[in-house]
């Protein structure tokens, strides 16, 4: 029996641009996340900033990575 081949969200992501990456703003507060796509941190935080959200101190910054992990043992 064949096993079925199961699709990861990375594979069904569209990128316009190959040096994009997705950050990602993490309220510590509110356990709020928002995505930002962006060519650098810079670019990022510039966004960010547009919204005017309170209290900065409240959020950590998160960035993918171009080169992802493997999958655990239970993945095929």
């Amino acid at each position: 029996m064949k096993k079925k081949n199961k699709k990861l969200a990375q594979d069904e992501a569209h990128y316009d641009n190959e040096e994009n990456r997705v950050y990602v703003f993490n309220n510590i507060l509110f356990n709020f996340n928002m995505f930002i796509n962006a060519k650098n941190a810079n670019e990022a935080m510039e966004t960010f900033d547009q919204c005017e959200f309170a209290h900065r101190e409240q959020w950590k910054i998160m960035v993918e990575l171009s080169e992802q992990p493997s999958g655990g043992p239970d993945e095929s």
